[in-house]
């Protein structure tokens, strides 16, 4: 399963490629039968695995396209197949001159992981043009749709992340539209505010750039992307944190001031470009950390829980895991 994580750890396991909801409902009844838990894998670069993994049986979908249809006036609904790269969906999108997700450009990962973690970057989530998913529900035995509500969406957070076993998904339905919304709260997507002409293309271009000068190329360097979730703290919080840590940068959010996790890490923890044998802290962006040689979970899994300690115990703040471990 090593090759299925992209910061390259795990055992040995048993995977099955679906490539039809027939397919998928039978790989499911399999699992059930022969008493293995199911665990959906996409492109596993959110993820990474225990060496044992004898009680599961991982399965993947690898159901693909995209269509967009006109809904009214400048609206329209994007319909995207779970095993395609969401990357490629948001191009798509781009291509027809649709605003929506163009912030999310870059986000590795398939569209069926998309909604797991409500993917977000650059003041824009997944929920913000989330229409609904057509699901298996593995309980039930049966496929249905769930509307945007019934996803109960937070911060890289959904029901599909707290409630594993239940739900497969098969495609996502997005909102997206020709009249002009860009979203450019947040740095360096405010240097495109007033420029003539702008597009969501100028938008992805410049996203693309900043997270390509940023971020590791997972197949050069095996990493999950970013390691923990940024902090949500109350304003009573936020004057006690600036008491030690004066010059922390922060930004106004619905219920309450998001911190950076990465300004934590490398001013607090002091762990940007921090190695400990194959593991380690990118030098550019600390919220990655990287697998430099044949790190295992074990490894991995204390690297972050001292980072964690280190915040926690300088700041009162514990960071909250972004990535998957299947143990």
């Amino acid at each position: 399963m090593k090759e299925c994580s992209s910061i390259r750890v795990g055992g040995e396991g048993d995977l099955v490629v679906v490539k039809s909801e027939e397919e998928l409902k039978e790989a499911v009844m399999h699992a059930k039968a022969s008493g293995l838990r199911v665990h959906i894998l996409g492109q596993g670069t959110n993820t990474y695995f225990a060496e044992d993994l004898s009680k599961y049986l991982f399965i993947k979908p690898d159901f693909k396209g995209i269509e967009c249809n006109l809904l009214r006036a400048t609206s329209y609904l994007l319909q995207a197949a779970s095993g395609e790269s969401f990357d490629d969906v948001i191009q798509y999108s781009v291509d027809q001159g649709l605003w929506g997700i163009e912030n999310l450009s870059r986000i590795p990962g398939s569209t069926g992981a998309a909604p797991v973690q409500n993917v977000g970057a650059y003041g824009s989530e997944l929920k913000d043009t989330f229409v609904s998913s057509r699901v298996f529900d593995i309980e039930e035995n049966l496929f249905k749709d769930l509307l945007n509500d019934e996803c109960n969406f937070g911060y890289r957070d959904s029901f599909f992340k707290h409630n594993p076993g239940k739900y497969i998904i098969v495609s996502i339905t997005l909102n997206l539209t020709k009249e002009f919304k860009p979203t450019l709260g947040y740095k360096p997507l405010d240097t495109l505010v007033g420029k003539e002409n702008l597009t969501p293309k100028d938008v992805r271009d410049l996203v693309t750039a900043t997270r390509l000068a940023k971020l590791p190329d997972w197949k050069k360097f095996p990493n999950t992307g970013s390691f923990f979730k940024n902090i949500v703290i109350t304003k009573e919080a936020l004057e006690a944190l600036k008491v030690n840590y004066p010059n922390i940068p922060v930004n106004e959010v619905v219920g309450g001031y998001k911190v950076p996790s990465a300004w934590l890490i490398e001013h607090v923890a002091e762990a940007k470009g921090l190695k400990v044998g194959d593991i380690g802290t990118w030098e550019k962006q600390p919220l990655v950390i990287v697998n430099y040689g044949n790190a295992t979970a074990d490894e991995i899994n204390a690297f972050a829980s001292e980072i964690q300690r280190k915040i926690e115990e300088k700041t009162g703040i514990k960071l909250e895991r972004e990535v998957n471990f299947i143990s």
